[in-house]
Formats: structure tokens, C-alpha cells, sequence
């Protein structure tokens, strides 16, 4: 039986997983999360403990969630691809 569930009824699709099956994909991208503002800026931003703090903790998930979020229009406005299609870089 399909375990993949279809994102508009929730119930399992046999269409979607027979054509996700055969699926190989390479370079689907870097896990950018944990270490998005600390990768881009400046090491001396981040020698101050309180200014270091609000980075990690308060901007970098919203950084993060704005990437995701241009990811996911990317998706919406390609009509090559299914709107469930969550494997873009």
C-alpha cells in the first residue's frame, strides 16, 4: 500500500508513491539551518555573547523561514513541477 499521503485529502496516494518510487536524486542541497547567519557573516559579530544570542537565536530562524518561504514560491510558480514537491534547492 502507498505511504506517502496526498497533502489535499491526507489519505495515502497510490499515484504519488508509484511515481516518487524510482526516484534517485543527488545534490539536494546543505542543511543550512543550525549555521545560516554564522556561514555569511563576520566572526567578529559573533565574539560578543549577547549580540551572538540574539543572532542564533532570534534572527537565524527567521532567516531561515524567509529562504523557505522564496523556496517554496519557486515551487508554486513552476508549473513543471507538483505543488507537493518539496525537493528544490
Amino acid at each position: 500500500m502507498a505511504t506517502v499521503k496526498d497533502n489535499n485529502t491526507g489519505y495515502p496516494s497510490l499515484y504519488r508513491a508509484t511515481r516518487e518510487e524510482g526516484w534517485i536524486l543527488k545534490n539536494t542541497g546543505y542543511d543550512y539551518a543550525d549555521n545560516l547567519l554564522r556561514n555569511t557573516m563576520s566572526s567578529y559579530m559573533f565574539r560578543n555573547r549577547h549580540l551572538r544570542a540574539f543572532l542564533e537565536i532570534y534572527l537565524n530562524p527567521i532567516m531561515v523561514f524567509y529562504i523557505s518561504r522564496v523556496k517554496y514560491l519557486r515551487i508554486y510558480f513552476n508549473y513543471a513541477v507538483p505543488k507537493w514537491y518539496q525537493k528544490i534547492n
